[in-house]
This record gives C-alpha cells, structure tokens and sequence, in this order.
C-alpha cells in the first residue's frame, strides 16, 4: 500500500503527465490546421502561446496543491529537511568540542 505523501507525489506526476500528453496533442492539431490553411502561422503560434501560458498556471496550480497535501501530511520540505541537516552538523560539532575540552580537563 502506498504512503499519502507517495499517493500525492504519483497523482501530481499523472497530472503533469497528462499536460504534456494534451500539450503535444495541441501543438500537433495547430499544425493540422495551419496546414488546412483553418489557421495562419501567426494565429497557430498566438494560440500555441495562450495555450502554453495557460499549461504554465496549471503547472503552478498542482504544484501548489502538491505542497498543500504535503504539508498536511506532516511531510518535511527540502527546505526544511536541510535546514535541520544544518542545525544537526552544528549541534556535532559543539558536542565533539565539549567532549575535547572534558577530555583535556581530565587529563
């Protein structure tokens, strides 16, 4: 059975998998209809552009939701998981200087 936070992660990659399938789908049916002269190179392209635009705050969107879930998953960010890694390597150091200093101290 798969974890929420790998659950979410998979639904995001099928999202972004289907933009891309239909952005392809697009693209090829603009060329079609350039080529039946139903639109000039110029509108094709102006579409294209809206269209991948529009694909662009789609994008965006599920990736704002992907974090949203996460979150409420109690899922870590990067962010925050290296910030920790951080604090973890700062905190070793300190307790190895102490552990120095008692051991000279009793000596």
């Amino acid at each position: 059975m798969l974890k929420p936070s790998e659950f979410v992660k998979k639904v995001a990659l099928l999202q972004i998998g289907a933009i891309a399938l239909v952005s392809e789908k697009v693209e090829k049916l603009i060329e079609e209809l350039e080529e039946k002269g139903k639109l000039t190179e110029e509108e094709g392209k102006k579409l294209l552009e809206q269209f991948k635009e529009s694909l662009e705050k789609q994008k965006e969107l599920i990736a704002k939701e992907v974090a949203k879930a996460l979150k409420e998953l109690n899922v870590v960010t990067r962010e925050e998981f290296e910030e920790l890694k951080l604090r973890l390597e700062k905190l070793e150091s300190e307790l190895k200087e102490l552990k120095e200093k008692l051991s000279k101290g009793t000596d």
